[in-house]
């Protein structure tokens, strides 16, 4: 006997490793995106990330986002960050992307999925992708 465990239509948000530089943050601030809720930090020197909000068009950032507690427990944390955290599935995530950044394009091959207390939707976490 089978048993779906998490549908597509269950993945709402997507964590995607990507080295944001500083015209990309400003990118992600003056063309704030449908699907892109911010970003995700991290300080070397303190051990701290921080979750920043862009998706108003203005930085806001906050030391108690869902997508840290996640980050917190990723076992492939290699990539301190920074880390986009998009409110899409990754099939949707690849689109975005390549409007976001048109000189790119990306391929996700592999996502963990996790659940998080007091979200409804999984979330996808990318372990393996290539950009083009």
């Amino acid at each position: 006997m089978a048993k779906l465990v998490v549908s597509s239509r269950e993945v709402g948000y997507t964590i995607l490793p990507y080295t944001l530089t500083k015209p990309l943050q400003f990118e992600l601030i003056a063309h704030p995106s449908d699907y892109v809720l911010g970003y995700i930090s991290y300080n070397e020197y303190t051990a701290i990330r921080k979750f920043t909000y862009t998706e108003s068009g203005c930085l806001n950032s906050v030391h108690d986002h869902w997508s840290l507690s996640i980050m917190k427990e990723f076992p492939y944390c290699e990539n301190n960050g920074p880390w986009i955290v998009y409110s899409c599935p990754p099939e949707k995530v690849s689109v975005e992307f390549g409007k976001l950044i048109s000189s790119e394009a990306l391929h996700i091959h592999n996502w963990d999925t996790w659940s998080v207390v007091g979200k409804h939707a999984k979330v996808a976490v990318v372990t393996s992708q290539e950009i083009f």
